[in-house]
């Protein structure tokens, strides 16, 4: 199946024959089998962003599709048109219906001449994540069981995805404010979602634990360049004063703290074990994001009890000693 046209990000291929249909999802490798006569005719399309894989298809014929969506994600789909005989696990669908596939799970399908669907495949977490941002919680194993869910999606979506789903089997550029997996995405995590109970947020020891697992992960991977709490808060999915929270109840100590904290320690390898010698105390200090001398040797002997100074004294006299000896 060669690809033909591209717009706006988006890939798309003609169906020529019932083996394309294998990939109606992309990467599902379903069984599919044609149940109208003639030549197969439509178009499937693809997207992927931010680790979210969009996979819309538009149908001209009578198939039926079976077998797993993903063996590793979630597989969220909205049919857009859905004509009348489609069914999902034998059951009729419309369009605005909503199907949830768990990895692994068996989708079985039947799709009559003028469907057009859309969906989504990602990690779990990251749908948990959209429903923490959107101030809901997402229980994955419940509300995110595979089948159709009992409320269709509004129809405000379903108008706009007809119009730039259209355009892009089309080959031409999507609407402007294109951004289809995220309207997806979000509408998902409103659908499926609930406000969470009445105890507050920072009652709830395990979202606040994600939120620092999170956060520690960004500061581990930018510990020598600036870190805004901004920063922070997005990469953690959260708001400054939850992230300010999560910390203080996991860790005893705000997210600047920490991340001082943890330069700190960075500074005290490198005088202590020698392997910058050549570096003077303050160039290893501005290396791990701390300009300021005078307040870091404070920070240091707070914490260390003792000055970056004595540090490095220790170190040079273990290895007057060592040498000594040897």
């Amino acid at each position: 199946m060669a690809p033909t046209q591209r717009s706006a990000g988006w890939q798309s291929v003609p169906v020529t024959g019932i083996e394309d249909l294998t990939d109606a999802v992309l990467g599902a490798d379903l069984e599919a089998t044609q149940m109208s006569r003639g030549r197969l005719s439509g178009s499937l399309a693809f997207a992927e962003q931010d680790g979210i894989v969009t996979t819309s298809g538009l149908i001209d014929g009578r198939v039926i599709l079976t077998g797993p969506l993903s063996l590793q994600h979630l597989t969220i789909g909205i049919g857009v048109r859905l004509p009348a005989g489609t069914t999902h696990w034998q059951h009729d669908v419309t369009a605005s219906n909503l199907g949830i596939y768990r990895a692994g799970d068996e989708h079985d399908s039947f799709y009559t001449p003028g469907s057009l669907y859309v969906a989504i495949t990602l990690p779990e977490e990251r749908l948990e994540l959209e429903a923490e941002q959107e101030g809901l919680v997402l229980e994955t194993r419940i509300a995110c069981a595979t089948g159709v869910h009992s409320r269709n999606v509004n129809g405000a979506l379903i108008s706009y995805l007809d119009r730039a789903l259209l355009r892009v089997h089309a080959g031409r550029s999507a609407p402007a404010d294109d951004d289809i997996d995220r309207r997806i995405l979000v509408e998902a995590a409103r659908h499926l979602a609930r406000p969470p109970y009445s105890r507050r947020l920072k009652d709830d020891p395990r979202l606040h634990g994600r939120i620092v697992v999170r956060s520690r992960d960004y500061i581990m991977s930018h510990l020598s360049e600036p870190i805004s709490i901004d920063e922070l808060s997005a990469a953690a999915a959260t708001s400054r004063r939850t992230l300010h929270r999560a910390f203080t109840e996991i860790l005893g100590e705000p997210p600047k703290a920490y991340v001082r904290r943890v330069r700190l320690h960075r500074i005290r390898h490198d005088l202590a074990s020698g392997e910058e010698r050549a570096c003077t105390i303050a160039l290893i200090a501005n290396q791990w994001g701390i300009s300021d001398l005078g307040r870091m040797a404070g920070w240091y002997r707070e914490v260390f009890g003792e000055r970056p100074s004595d540090t490095v004294a220790r170190r040079e006299a273990e290895e007057i000693w060592h040498s000594a000896h040897r």
